[in-house]
């Protein structure tokens, strides 16, 4: 499944690339074309200024010399020619009065655009196909005391061409090697994206089977002996004392872990809020080690509380009161033999509360995965009244409060759980 939803993510990433490094090259070669054009466009507008003057001032001096025309105006164009481009003028009458020698090729390809501009009176500016080559016309309109005239200013476009051509390649080809890097990066990006997910989807798996696994098990037990109880029709409420006694005792153990899931249900929601006072966390841990020394002198373990007085904190008294029944009733819970010693000081404006036995130990690799639902370092283990979910919740008050907790273990040597306030 996660699998595929990889692919299809990173298809749907693939498609968005390629239509963004598209928009990207099309806009960069779009708009370098159209700086490029607006400047030869200026260049040709400017280029055909310089030919009316020019015309102009030969005009002037032929016409002072008294030749009124008749003499042959002089071909070459003045030395500061900003632009490779041929050149052709025509009066009034569509007749070419100035040229450049040899460069009217064209010439009559192009000339309906002098026409076109001396009936609109305005100038125009047009890329033609003419033959095998690509024309850029700028078309210039002039009236002076001399009549109406055009100046026509083109170039060949060929050279721009081949340019264009190898840009849009180098574009094509920088836009399919970044698709194809971007892809990859993408595929590795979205994996790593999911992989929370899919480790969130496994637990979630986990915790539904698991709770469902925990619920059963206490259904069945009692199941079982009430199943006794209506077997024995002429049994007294005395003589199945037991059968009644072990079906009570599965239906507190289910209710338990009933309210620890609803709990987690609320903190999954963001539900459970936190109902912050000012209280003695002191006497919080005094009165829980009191409960929980009883249990251990049961069990034969020695039980040390080193609990400095009065240390006050502001937070939610119940949670906290719960927290601290889970990190020592587990302590307890899995320690057969040795001792629990339980601390509550200040260090470095810190208060610190370390809960440490000499119990079974979890595992190095296991630790990473102590506070999550239902996770059992020892799936083999028997169940000693707990649900799994006791540092699940143990943990989620200490994130909600913003403290620090941390566990430390070895193997058959014990457990130490470090909460900073």
């Amino acid at each position: 499944m996660f699998r595929k939803l990889h692919l299809k993510l990173t298809a749907y990433m693939g498609i968005i690339l390629i239509l963004f490094m598209f928009f990207i090259s099309a806009g960069i070669y779009q708009f370098t074309k159209i700086v490029f054009e607006d400047g030869n466009k200026e260049l040709m507008r400017a280029e055909a200024l310089r030919i009316y003057n020019y015309k102009n001032t030969a005009y002037t001096e032929y016409f002072f010399n008294g030749t009124l025309f008749k003499k042959h105006i002089p071909n070459a164009p003045l030395d500061n020619r900003r632009l490779d481009a041929c050149y052709i003028v025509y009066d009034q009458y569509l007749m070419p009065i100035f040229s450049e020698v040899d460069e009217i090729k064209i010439a009559d390809d192009i000339k309906p655009l002098a026409q076109k501009a001396l009936e609109e009176k305005r100038d125009l500016y047009e890329t033609q196909k003419i033959g095998r080559f690509n024309y850029r016309i700028y078309t210039k309109y002039f009236s002076d005391f001399t009549g109406q005239s055009v100046v026509q200013v083109y170039q060949n476009t060929i050279n721009e061409d081949i340019l264009w051509s190898f840009l849009r390649t180098v574009l094509i080809m920088i836009g399919i090697s970044g698709t194809l890097i971007l892809l990859v990066l993408s595929y590795m990006l979205t994996g790593k994206a999911l992989t929370p997910i899919r480790e969130t989807w496994k637990r979630q798996r986990e915790f539904v089977a698991d709770a469902s696994h925990e619920l059963r098990t206490p259904l069945t037990v009692i199941q079982t002996n009430l199943d006794a109880v209506l077997s024995d029709e002429e049994g007294t409420v005395d003589e199945n004392e037991i059968w009644l006694d072990n079906a009570y005792s599965e239906t507190r153990v289910m209710a338990k872990l009933i309210d620890q899931l609803l709990i987690l249900a609320k903190a999954d929601n963001n539900e459970e809020k936190l109902d912050i006072s000012e209280f003695s966390f002191s006497e919080v841990v005094e009165n829980v080690c009191q409960t929980m020394e009883v249990i251990a002198v049961k069990k034969n373990i020695e039980f040390i509380t080193n609990i400095e007085d009065n240390i006050i904190i502001k937070a939610d008294y119940d949670k906290m009161r719960r927290l601290a029944v889970i990190l020592i009733d587990n302590a307890v819970k899995y320690t057969e033999k040795g001792k629990v010693t339980v601390s509550l000081k200040t260090d470095k404006n810190k208060k610190i509360l370390i809960v440490e036995d000499t119990g079974i130990g979890i595992n190095e690799k296991d630790l990473e995965r102590i506070f999550d639902r239902f996770y059992r370092a020892d799936k083999a283990r028997h169940r000693e009244g707990g649900t799994g979910l006791g540092l699940s919740i143990a943990k989620w008050i200490a994130d909600k409060h913003k403290y620090s907790l941390t566990v430390e273990s070895t193997v058959n040597a014990g457990s130490k759980f470090t909460l900073k306030i």
